[in-house]
């Protein structure tokens, strides 16, 4: 009966940190993902006005 509660709070404990290790590795990844997709939005050029010396306005 001892050995069947150590081996199933083992069996927990490993289930445990195996969730915890993917959490911790796909958060990121996620947030690169989401990220990402943010980024498509298309530039805009910015305007730059140019003036020649001497040109009468």
């Amino acid at each position: 009966m001892k050995k069947d509660a150590i081996s199933t709070g083992l069996f927990i404990a490993i289930g445990f940190l195996c969730v915890a290790i993917v959490i911790a590795i796909l958060v990121p990844v996620v947030r690169d993902v989401i990220g990402d997709a943010d980024d498509n939005k298309p530039a805009i050029p910015a305007v730059s006005m140019v003036e020649t010396v001497g040109s009468p306005l």
